[in-house]
């Protein structure tokens, strides 16, 4: 039978939902596994059809868009009461979206600039509509402020691969060889070497055995590649203890976990796709353990639990790449910014850094995921796949970095007087994550 799977839209632009339909023929694989129960954008399904189901009786639901309305707020409460997983589908849900920008004013100024105050009003006694209209909410907030979020999915919109990745990890689609002992019993540092025994983080125990790379023969830890074994090893409870200690832990075996979780789960955490909650526990319609993930021994579910609560408590230890990492565009360029240009002022060439150029582009703070889709096209990043550090004032961390490590004649204090719009910038996407403007 296949799972059940439902889509809700809120304040959005439909864009997340398109960018799935181009994966085209990359659905193939993952349709027949999947019964949408609802759907509005695509299916005529009504909103009392989702009411009427009984709770948790839909597996996977994708929230999209931002909750500006009381209505958004509770489709957001019952996609949670209905289905067993949430997924934040978009920079919307995730983020806020740059409908988080209004947070700036006070609701009750944007409705009369939007109803009474704008000059395209025609209407002679201008005025919010409210007759069948769900009202607004004072401030638009990020989905996980409002219900519990099982995965995010950034990206405005989420790339189509990202999409069909992520939901093929749901459903147990992505290999794993699940071998029936761990890499502990072919590795070379099994004796009184073992990177364990000396409190180095090493996950050999709970990872399938069959590697023809054998990181350990090097002297590095096992990371997990081959993902869970059907047994463990005898070292798995030094591992669950380390893990149950990870504060003790080195900061370079803090960061090695990022990289276990992403090679271990076989997902792409590092492209927009973030667990939250413990996904391990996928289930099928019946409520049983689907996929081989759900059917790992207790200890490596425990390990596997223990480094996602890390992880989501402690993001300075992940090394977060940026979108800067994944553009084509020359950084040390024979170009200087020597002033801040708008957009519409010259045209940028398709070789120098933009930011070189003297355009204003967010890669360098900007969380990697897209594959530098929009320098390529000669535009600059704007944000849309969120911050690489978040808790900082965007605007002077962007001048830091730039002006320390890019082409630029000014310096910090002249560049940041030349941003027009500092939080428009660098906030866009993420303002409404930000309890400074609440």
């Amino acid at each position: 039978m296949a799972v059940k799977v439902a889509f809700m839209q809120n304040s959005d632009c439909w864009g997340c939902h398109q960018s799935l339909l181009n994966a085209h023929l990359g659905l193939l694989p993952v349709l027949p596994a999947l019964d949408f129960v609802y759907w509005p954008a695509v299916v005529d399904f009504k909103h009392e059809s989702l009411v009427s189901r009984p709770d948790k009786d839909i597996l996977v639901g994708f929230i999209e868009g931002s909750l500006r309305t009381n209505a958004d707020v509770e489709n957001a409460k019952l996609m949670r009461a209905k289905c067993q997983l949430i997924i934040a589908f978009g920079s919307c849900s995730c983020y806020g979206n740059v409908h988080g920008l209004a947070n700036q004013w006070d609701v009750e100024e944007l409705i009369q600039r939007k109803f009474e105050k704008v000059e395209s009003i025609t209407n002679e006694s201008p005025h919010e509509p409210k007759e069948h209209m769900p009202g607004f909410t004072s401030k638009i907030v990020p989905l996980d402020e409002v219900v519990q979020v099982d995965a995010y999915m950034a990206g405005c919109p989420p790339k189509p691969e990202a999409i069909i990745s992520a939901v093929q990890f749901l459903l147990g689609q992505k290999p794993q060889p699940m071998a029936e002992i761990s890499f502990c019993n072919d590795c070379s540092l099994n004796n009184e070497n073992c990177l364990l025994e000396k409190y180095e983080l090493c996950f050999g125990p709970i990872t399938s055995m069959g590697c023809s790379l054998k990181c350990t023969d090097n002297g590095d830890p096992c990371v997990g590649c081959l993902g869970p074994s059907k047994t463990v090893s005898v070292r798995a409870e030094k591992l669950k203890n380390m893990t149950n200690n990870i504060d003790q832990l080195s900061t370079g075996d803090k960061k090695n976990l990022h990289e276990f979780l992403t090679l271990f789960l076989n997902v792409p955490l590092m492209s927009g796709f973030d667990l939250a909650g413990d996904i391990l526990k996928q289930v099928s319609h019946s409520g049983e353990p689907k996929t081989a993930l759900a059917n790992v021994p207790a200890d490596t579910a425990d390990i596997f639990a223990n480094a996602m609560k890390f992880l989501r408590d402690n993001r300075d230890f992940i090394k977060v790449s940026t979108v800067c990492d994944q553009c084509d565009l020359q950084i040390g360029s024979k170009s200087q910014m020597t002033r801040v240009k708008r957009d519409y002022e010259g045209l940028p060439n398709m070789h120098d850094c933009l930011i070189e150029q003297g355009y204003l582009c967010a890669g360098p703070i900007t969380r990697a995921g897209c594959g530098g889709l929009c320098m390529r096209v000669n535009a600059p990043c704007s944000g849309c796949f969120g911050q690489s550090a978040w808790g900082v004032d965007q605007a002077e961390r962007f001048a830091d970095v730039v002006t320390k490590g890019y082409n630029v004649a000014l310096s910090k204090e002249e560049l940041l007087a030349q941003i027009k719009d500092k939080i428009g910038f660098t906030e866009k996407f993420t303002l409404a994550a930000n309890k400074n403007y609440r």
